[in-house]
């Protein structure tokens, strides 16, 4: 069952709200359902955790509950009785009970306290998390409790609770309580169910007999989407909603690729959101949220690429008002990597840290960096050609950017290649080849055409006799290297963009057997494991966080590949 709440946070698009199951702070591991608020981030230790939900039976008595999950609504089963929960319009939560009850614990901070309204309502205020909540009682009983102690209230909880059938509804909120008309249970869940379903008609078809999995990636694209608010400029997708709350600039890229059959001014918000960022020396950000933009890291430069992917599937995408911002925000990135990471015209450019390449911990940064490796150029390169085909009404200029595409073609071509593959090098040594098996080095098939034969014969070889490719999928640093970690993110683990990296640049190649098998295995894993943002390349086991965008958006990427004729 992947529709479980045990992974599977419940939320709804363009909403911060979100039920989710966490560990009990201070507990021996014991997880709860907590209420959840995913605004502020993922380096607060809370992740927005506002609630632990308990649930009651008919007489009051706390008892454990076993759940449903589908995009509309989450159910808790209860004994005998029932609860159901539903996001309605902006960010409240609807529930209706019959034969049990719920309470709300707030395990917050120093100044969290409850006051009445000058309409008589209660509210609860989350200080840290800084939250306002409103409950109330449509129909039954709803009890709200917390004794003032000095400066604020403690041991804060409400209760839904009822004799009979009864309903309610909380109204989350940063200032003032929301004027906008209350719904019924019964007419908020019906606009959810009509808001998915209506999604996901334009998600394209997927592959034969996986249609849970079709469903939880469409699932988590949608339910994974935040509103505009703060930093957030444009509606936008969190790469989760279970602990990695943020917006990363190359996460982003592959969101906006798993959306764009669905909704194309989605999908060029999701490029947008991080662009509007962009630092006049055309640096982006790491990472933003609603509160933050972390320009202590940056990400690889896959935009140009993705771009060129949509634009190929969807004709329609390059708008003149799109081509005019992805033109000039495209080119101030290739500037910042071509001015400010490498010495100058003759060099490479590099990153600084593992976390500026996405690969984090990759065994190509193990000594540290700068490190110039092969994917970088590449982006570079695929990029310098987006910008050109965005300027196809200016000759003088597209041929500048073929230009600078050349030069680096060079440069890897004479630095990067050993004879045998691509390999990393230290910018302060770079007469040595760094350690590792790792897939970086096949990234370089992206270039298509661009590539040499007896480059590509000999990458796919090494590709494919290297243990690269598992029963599940390629993993990122060889099983049969001395660095290999079933666990240990980088150094082994089967991701999600770099398979779809991988199989674009097999499928660039003309290599349409591989390209074909590479995307029956991620999406046979993903089909019986989830959306995890990384997978044990041996067991084919989900790790970490398991509500994963970008794996979603490739998940029903690659599915589609293989519901056409032609991959």
């Amino acid at each position: 069952m992947l529709f479980d709440i045990e992974h599977i946070p419940f939320s709804r698009r363009g909403r911060f709200l979100t039920l989710s199951m966490m560990k009990v702070p201070g507990g021996d591991g014991t997880r709860a359902l907590y209420l959840r608020f995913v605004a502020g981030g993922d380096e607060r230790p809370s992740l927005g955790r506002l609630c632990r939900v308990e649930f009651l039976d008919a007489t009051g008595t706390p008892v454990k509950a076993s759940f449903d999950l589908s995009p509309e609504r989450l159910v808790a089963r209860v004994g005998a009785g029932s609860l159901a929960f539903v996001i309605g319009e902006g960010e409240r939560l609807h529930i209706s009970g019959e034969s049990a009850g719920v309470r709300f614990h707030l395990e917050g901070s120093r100044y969290d306290y409850v006051y009445r309204t000058p309409s008589g309502d209660d509210c609860l205020v989350a200080a840290v998390e800084n939250v306002k909540f409103i409950p109330r009682a449509v129909s039954g009983t709803l009890d709200v409790s917390g004794a003032w102690q000095r400066d604020h209230s403690a041991d804060v909880s409400f209760a839904f609770t009822g004799k009979g059938p009864f309903e309610g509804n909380v109204d989350f909120f940063h200032t003032v309580p929301p004027t906008a008309p209350l719904q019924s249970f019964t007419d908020a869940l019906a606009g959810a169910t009509v808001e998915f379903e209506q999604w996901y008609a334009n998600v394209p078809k997927g592959a034969e007999g996986q249609d849970e999995a079709h469903r939880l990636a469409s699932y988590l694209l949608w339910a994974n989407g935040v509103p505009v608010g703060g930093q957030l400029r444009r509606p936008s997708i969190y790469m989760s909603k279970n602990h990695m709350i943020n917006i990363w600039s190359w996460d982003n890229a592959f969101s906006a690729l798993g959306v764009a059959a669905v909704d194309q001014d989605l999908a060029f918000d999701q490029f947008a959101v991080v662009f509007d960022h962009q630092d006049a020396s055309g640096l982006l950000p790491d990472y933003i949220n609603d509160r933050d933009v972390l320009f202590a890291f940056t990400k690889p430069p896959v935009h140009g690429w993705a771009v060129s992917l949509i634009a190929a599937r969807h004709p329609d995408f390059l708008t003149v008002e799109r081509k005019a911002y992805l033109r000039d925000a495209i080119a101030k990135q290739v500037d910042y990597w071509l001015t400010c990471a490498r010495a100058d015209a003759t060099s490479l450019p590099s990153y600084f840290h593992g976390n500026d390449s996405g690969w984090d911990n990759a065994t190509f940064f193990a000594e540290g960096g700068p490190v110039i490796s092969p994917d970088l150029p590449v982006f570079l390169i695929l990029a310098c050609e987006t910008l050109a085909t965005l300027l196809e009404s200016d000759p003088a200029r597209a041929a500048e950017w073929n230009a600078k595409a050349d030069a680096l073609q060079a440069l890897l071509f004479e630095r990067l290649w050993t004879g045998e593959t691509f390999g990393a090098r230290l910018a302060g040594a770079p007469d040595r080849i760094l350690p590792g098996e790792n897939l970086i080095q096949f990234m370089p098939l992206l270039l298509g055409a661009r590539l040499p034969s007896e480059m590509r014969e000999k990458l796919v070889a090494r590709l494919v006799s290297g243990g690269f490719i598992t029963a599940w999928g390629p993993a990122t640093e060889s099983p049969k290297s001395p660095f290999y970690e079933d666990d240990g993110y980088w150094r082994g683990p089967i991701w999600a963009p770099t398979t779809l990296l991988l199989w674009d640049g097999l499928r660039r190649q003309g290599e349409i057997e591989l390209t074909r098998e590479i995307a029956e295995k991620f999406c046979s894993l993903a089909s019986k494991n989830g959306m995890a943002e990384n997978f044990d390349a041996r067991s084919g086991r989900g790790l970490r966080d398991r509500a994963f965008a970008w794996t979603s958006a490739v998940y029903l990427l690659l599915a589609a590949s293989l519901s056409d004729d032609n991959p």
